[in-house]
């Protein structure tokens, strides 16, 4: 499993890799973006991989019209709302990349021809992670536990309303990045935890915990060759262990996507960065806390009523 893992890591970065020792920095960053998160929907939710090729598209989309809050909003909760539909079939973890995507682009606002540029190299790597996927990973289906459809519809609303929470909460906080706050929560949440409500929230809290002390500690180095020994070892321990524990992918796909990202920390200490996201942290964990508590002890099945 270890060297499987090892390959893959070393197969999934090389192009980026590559690209940036040429000198196209910018290049090499949204190729390796598009390259995990083509990966991921193409593992997690196999049946839908071709959809790989809406994450440029989305991303675009966002970014163009990130200076409509009213336009960039409707695109990321309508997405929310269809990853949250999506469980019916078990297909949430995966198109968690779209939301990623669009979450991205929404932070970047740019011109036509910038944002075309950089949708162009997010295809060339969500190309070539789509070519992995259903090559060297082809055996490989981590597709989630399917929810009923009456839950689904329940679970879209839910998380459509905290993707809007933490985006707006994120958005007004200031602090660097910010998109990796809506991220980490919708990536973190399950519609039919395995165990009881209550522990399935302190499992969920700690997660969004663990997300965002990672997040800090990367902004704690700017240097190159530090973040990414740091990204090696997260994709590492995504890679070796993620098959067996579905909930580490969601925890550590945003800290993936910060160390991969080029935005620079506006903070001068890890510390500053802490004291102006926890308040917005702490709003948006209570939200989707007793959200998701809610909907985990009222969705229909097993002798619960529907949400």
């Amino acid at each position: 499993m270890t060297t499987k893992a090892l390959g893959v890591l070393v197969l999934l970065l090389a192009p980026a890799a590559l690209a940036y020792l040429a000198g196209f920095n910018e290049a090499a960053h949204y190729v390796a973006i598009g390259a995990v998160l083509a990966l991921q929907l193409s593992v997690l939710s196999r049946p839908v991989a071709a959809f790989a090729i809406l994450l440029p598209m989305v991303y675009a989309a966002a970014a163009i019209t990130a200076q409509s809050t009213d336009a960039v909003v409707a695109l990321i909760v309508a997405i929310a709302a269809a990853v949250g539909a999506a469980s019916s079939q078990g297909l949430h973890r995966g198109l968690v990349a779209l939301l990623a995507a669009a979450l991205l682009g929404s932070f970047e606002p740019a011109t036509g021809g910038d944002v075309l540029v950089r949708a162009g190299f997010l295809l060339a790597g969500c190309s070539y992670g789509f070519l992995l996927g259903i090559t060297v990973l082809r055996r490989l289906n981590l597709a989630a536990p399917q929810v009923h459809p009456q839950s689904a519809l329940g679970y879209a609303v839910l998380l459509a309303l905290v993707t809007l929470v933490a985006w707006f909460a994120a958005r007004y906080a200031g602090f660097a990045h910010p998109w990796w706050l809506p991220l980490a929560v919708v990536a973190i949440s399950e519609p039919s935890p395995e165990v009881s409500p209550r522990l399935a929230l302190v499992q969920t809290v700690l997660a969004a915990t663990a997300a965002m002390s990672i997040v800090f500690v990367s902004d704690a180095f700017d240097v190159p060759l530090v973040r990414a020994a740091l990204l090696l070892s997260v994709l590492f321990l995504a890679l070796s262990v993620g098959n067996r524990r579905p909930g580490l992918l969601g925890m550590l796909t945003a800290p993936v996507l910060v160390l991969l990202s080029s935005h620079a920390a506006i903070h001068e200490t890890p510390l500053d960065a802490l004291l102006v996201a926890m308040p917005a942290f702490v709003l948006v964990i209570a939200v989707s806390g007793l959200g998701h508590w809610l909907f985990w002890t009222l969705r229909s099945g097993s002798g619960r009523v529907p949400a």
